[in-house]
C-alpha cells in the first residue's frame, strides 16, 4: 500500500499527480484540519499550540522474531486410492466412511464365481487348443516321415524297373536272335543236303574212276578227272563240314524260344508289379507333401496355443485377485467409498480412497506477501482442539488459487510430526510458522513503516521538523521490523502518519504517557476516522489474517 501524498508535499517540489480533483479534495480537507487546529488553539492559548501532535518511537537495538500466524485445513500427506483390478461383482465392504483401518484389513471382498466360471471355460478352450494343434503337428510329422520313405521307395523302385526294363530288353533281343537264327538255319539245313548230295555224287564219280583205274587202266584225260573231283570233293566235305556246324537243331531253337518267352512273360508280370508299386509310392508321396505344414501355418498354430494359454492366464489372474480382494497396505483412514456391495466394478474404477493416519498435515493458503517469507523446513506449531503439535513447512505449491477474496493464494503444507488419533482430517487447525529470528538489530514499530512508488520510508522528528527518509526492511514481528539501513540508532520515528504528516511539518512530540494511547487510536483524519497508512509487512500481518480467513 502506497503513503498518499499531501498538498504540502507537491509545493515542497514533489510533482502531483494528474488527478487533480482528488488532490483538490485532499487540499481541501488540509485547509480544513489547519482552520480547526487554529480555532482550538484560539481556545488552548498561543500559536505553538497550531503544531499537529505526533507519536514517536525510538530507533533501538533489540531482537525480532517473524511468526506467521494462520489456520489451514487438517489433511493426509499419504492419500491411496485403490482401483478395481479386475472386472468383478463386489461382494462385501466390510469398512465404513471414517473409519480407522489396519495395514492388511480388507476394504472389499468380490463374487467370484463368474470368474470362477470363465476361468473354467478358458482352461477347456486352451486343453482343446492344444489337443488340436498336437494332433495336426503329428499329422504333420508322419506326413514328413511318409514322404521320407515314399521317397526312398520311389527311387528303388525306379531303379529296379530300370534294371527289369534292361533285362527285358534282352530277352526280346535273344528273341529276335532266336528267331532269325530259326530262319537261317532252314536255309543252311538246305545247303547242308545240298553240299552232302555233291559230296556224294562226286565220290561215286571217284569210285567209279577208281574201279576203272584197277580193272584197265585210264586216260591221261581221266586221271586229270580224277584229280580234279576228289579236290572238288574235299572242298565240298569242308563246306559242308562248316555248314553243318552254323546248323542247329530245330528242337533246340524251339526250346530257346520258349525258355525266352517264359523269362519275357515272368519278367514283365515283375515289370507290372514294379510299376503298381511306384504308382502306390508316388500317390502315397504326393499325399504325405500334401499333409506336411508350411512353417507359417506351424507358426499359425503355435500363436493360437499362446493364445489360449494367455487368457487361461488372464483368468486365472483375474480369479486370484478377486478371491485375494482389497486389503489395505498401510494404516489410514476410508475417506471416500465409491461403489456399494452387489455392483459390478470394471476393472481401473476407483474403489476406495485410504489416507494415511501416519503421514498427517495442515494445508494453509498463504498470500503473495507472506510467501516471500515461507521456505520449507521451517519449524511450525499446530494447535488442535487446545493440543499442541509441532511440525514443519513439507512443501509449497507451484500453482496459486483464487481465494474466496479473489487474490491469488498458495497452498503451503505443514507437515504433523507426530500425529495421533485426536486429529480429524477435513477439521480446521491453528498454525503458528516459524520465518526466523534477528538478534541485536536496530528496529522500529511496524507502524512507522510506509511505501511510495520510490520504496519504504519513515518520517523522523528532527529538532520538531518532519523529515523523510527512506530505509531498508529486513525481518518483521507483528509488532516491530528491522532497519538495515536509513536511520541511526537513537533517532526518533513517527508512528501514527496519516495524510496531514509531511516532509517539513512542525509537529509536537506527544508525551511519554500519552504515546501508548495515541499510538492505538491514531491521528484523527479530517473526516474523524482513524487512517493509518501501512507499511508492506504490516500489510503482510493484514495479508497473513487474510490467509486465516480464506
Amino acid at each position: 500500500m502506497f503513503q498518499r501524498k499531501s498538498k504540502t508535499e507537491a509545493v515542497a517540489g514533489h510533482r502531483p499527480k494528474k488527478k487533480t480533483k482528488a488532490w483538490k479534495v485532499i487540499a481541501a480537507v488540509v485547509v480544513l484540519v489547519l482552520i480547526i487546529r487554529f480555532i482550538a488553539g484560539m481556545f488552548l492559548g498561543g500559536p505553538k499550540d497550531l503544531r499537529p501532535m505526533v507519536t514517536t518511537a525510538e530507533a533501538a537495538t533489540g531482537d525480532i522474531v517473524s511468526t506467521l500466524d494462520t489456520s489451514g485445513v487438517i489433511a493426509s500427506e499419504l492419500t491411496h486410492v485403490y482401483a478395481s483390478p479386475v472386472d468383478a461383482q463386489v461382494g462385501e465392504i466390510p469398512v465404513a466412511l471414517g473409519e480407522s483401518v489396519e495395514r492388511g484389513d480388507f476394504l472389499l471382498t468380490y463374487d467370484t464365481a463368474s470368474l470362477q466360471k470363465n476361468y473354467d471355460i478358458a482352461q477347456l478352450q486352451a486343453m482343446a487348443e492344444d489337443a488340436t494343434g498336437n494332433d495336426t503337428l503329428a499329422k504333420s510329422s508322419e506326413s514328413a516321415r511318409d514322404l521320407a520313405v515314399s521317397a526312398s521307395d520311389i527311387q528303388t523302385l525306379k531303379g529296379q524297373i530300370d534294371a527289369l526294363n534292361a533285362e527285358i530288353a534282352s530277352l526280346q533281343s535273344q528273341a529276335t536272335e532266336n528267331e532269325l537264327a530259326t530262319n537261317n538255319n532252314a536255309a543252311a539245313s538246305e545247303e547242308v543236303s545240298r553240299l552232302e548230295a555233291e559230296v556224294e555224287s562226286l565220290g561215286s564219280q571217284i569210285t567209279a574212276l577208281e574201279s576203272k583205274k584197277e580193272q584197265g587202266g585210264i586216260s591221261e584225260r581221266e586221271k586229270s578227272e580224277l584229280k580234279d573231283l576228289r579236290s572238288s570233293k574235299k572242298d565240298r566235305e569242308k563246306s559242308l563240314a562248316a555248314k553243318k556246324k552254323k546248323v542247329r537243331s530245330s528242337a533246340e531253337l524251339a526250346n530257346n524260344m520258349t525258355n525266352i518267352q517264359a523269362q519275357l512273360s515272368q519278367k514283365n508280370s515283375q515289370l507290372a508289379e514294379l510299376q503298381g508299386k511306384l504308382g502306390e509310392a508316388e500317390s502315397k508321396n504326393a499325399s504325405a507333401e500334401a499333409g506336411i505344414l508350411s512353417e507359417a501355418a506351424k507358426a499359425n498354430i503355435s500363436y493360437s496355443q499362446q493364445a489360449s494359454h494367455l487368457t487361461l492366464q488372464q483368468s486365472a489372474d483375474n480369479l486370484s485377485r478377486a478371491k485375494a480382494g482389497v486389503t489395505a497396505d498401510f494404516d489410514g483412514i476410508v475417506t471416500e467409498i465409491a461403489v456399494s456391495a452387489g455392483t459390478m466394478a470394471a476393472e481401473g474404477t476407483p474403489l476406495i480412497t485410504l489416507a494415511s493416519a501416519g503421514d498427517m498435515c495442515v494445508e494453509t493458503k498463504v498470500s503473495k506477501y507472506n510467501l516471500a517469507s515461507i521456505q520449507t523446513g521451517q519449524t511450525a506449531t499446530i494447535v488442535f482442539q487446545e493440543k499442541e503439535y509441532t511440525g514443519s513447512v513439507q512443501n509449497i505449491s507451484k500453482i496459486a488459487q483464487q481465494g474466496e477474496s479473489g487474490s491469488a493464494m498458495v497452498i503451503v503444507k505443514v507437515h504433523i510430526d507426530k500425529p495421533d488419533d485426536s486429529l480429524i482430517l477435513g477439521l480446521d487447525a491453528e498454525v503458528k510458522i516459524d520465518l526466523g529470528s534477528a538478534l541485536g538489530v536496530l528496529a522500529v514499530p511496524i507502524s512507522a513503516v510506509n511505501s511510495d512508488m520510490e520504496g519504504n520510508f519513515v518520517y523522523v522528528v528532527e529538532n520538531g521538523i518532519v523529515a523523510k527518509k527512506y530505509v531498508t526492511t529486513g525481518l518483521s514481528s507483528k509488532e516491530e521490523i528491522e532497519i538495515k539501513s536509513g536511520i541511526e540508532l537513537g533517532e526518533k520515528v513517527i508512528t501514527t502518519v496519516d495524510s496531514t504528516i509531511v516532509e517539513g511539518l512542525e509537529v509536537i512530540e506527544a508525551p511519554a504517557e500519552q504515546s501508548g494511547d495515541a499510538e492505538d487510536a491514531g491521528s484523527p483524519s479530517p473526516d474523524g476516522d482513524t487512517e493509518e497508512t501501512d507499511s508492506p509487512s504490516k500489510a503482510d500481518h493484514e495479508d497473513a489474517q487474510q490467509d486465516t480467513a480464506e
